[in-house]
């Protein structure tokens, strides 16, 4: 089973990378592999460290977890509006997008992805037009499952896209399309792609945006409705991803999960706007984070202009390393 996208005249001209990784095609795909009963090798230690996360977790950030793979599970179609268009690194602009989703396209994408119809009253709420509920639900499963990884994401989806990027300088896009993961025909005017399903796409001028992913495995994606730009997200090739190091209980006890989790951020100094995008957090939250740790000593923050650079103190890297005694 293939999927054929077909090639105009002017398609190949128009085929372009994203700019990085897109933050909630990555967290669809991690919920997948979160539920799949035969996840990627790469993304067995980052399972157990998620697993170990959502236990730890409140009651409603495990339903926000439960929610993703309800609407995205771990075989079959999902719909199209939890990963819209045009495709962005930031968290925050996408999720703006997903919530000016009209309450016609939030229940005809449903009804294409769950052609059987759905079963989860919150599914059903959301068919309803209740898209405030969702945009929650993937921040706060962005937290828990990619934004520990957030750094090692991007180092894997840049590596992959700088590498073909180099390929298409030295030998053309051509070459990248049939090297790409999962393609198994490329002729100048087709590219077959390994599917679940039996699938043509007519780009008709439109061009094609390549999407490398770091959670993306085995077969790559597309979008379900034909009158959407066409898309193909494709497994970036990489490493197995890493988790980062365990929190102590204690220190999450002592501080709460999140602001635990921004002092082990800063175990390398970050500008506010990226200790937000590690933690999967609006630049406010991160930038009121910062400032508890601030005030009870355990970071410092530096000033250059409007940029506000936070790292760890003496008594906040032995507050983290375990080395205080009572």
């Amino acid at each position: 089973m293939v999927l054929q996208m077909i090639f105009g005249p002017r398609d190949l001209e128009r085929t372009r990378f994203a700019t990085g990784a897109d933050p909630l095609w990555e967290l669809v795909l991690a919920g997948q592999q979160l539920r799949s009963s035969q996840p990627a090798a790469r993304c067995h230690a980052w399972r157990a460290h998620a697993a170990r996360r959502i236990a730890e977790a409140e009651m409603p950030a495990r339903a926000a977890v439960e929610n993703l793979t309800a609407i995205a599970p771990a075989r079959g179609d999902f719909p199209d509006f939890l990963t819209p268009a045009p495709y962005t690194a930031d968290l925050d602009a996408g999720c703006a997008a997903l919530a000016c989703t009209s309450r016609s396209r939030l229940r005809g994408d449903l009804e294409r992805a769950f052609p059987g119809g759905v079963e989860s009253p919150w599914l059903r709420e959301l068919a309803g037009g209740e898209v405030g509920s969702l945009v929650g639900a993937l921040r706060t499963a962005y937290r828990l499952l990619v934004a520990p990884v957030r750094d090692r994401v991007e180092d894997v989806v840049g590596g992959d896209r700088a590498a073909r990027l180099r390929t298409v300088a030295q030998r053309g896009m051509g070459q990248v399309l049939s090297t790409l993961p999962g393609v198994c025909g490329w002729d100048g005017t087709t590219l077959a792609v390994r599917y679940p399903h039996h699938r043509t796409v007519e780009l008709a001028g439109r061009g094609l945006v390549l999407v490398p992913s770091a959670f993306c495995a085995g077969a790559p994606v597309s979008l379900i409705d034909p009158d959407l730009a066409p898309v193909l997200v494709y497994p970036a090739e990489a490493p197995p991803l890493r988790p980062e190091r365990s929190l102590n209980g204690a220190l999450v006890s002592l501080l709460g999960r999140t602001r635990a989790e921004c002092l082990a951020a800063l175990r390398v100094t970050r500008t506010t706007t990226t200790l937000a995008r590690h933690l999967g957090v609006s630049p406010a939250t991160a930038s009121k984070h910062a400032s508890v740790l601030r005030d009870n000593g355990l970071i410092r923050t530096t000033r250059s202009g409007s940029t506000a650079r936070h790292g760890l103190t003496e008594l906040g890297a032995s507050l983290l390393n375990g080395q205080l005694v009572a």
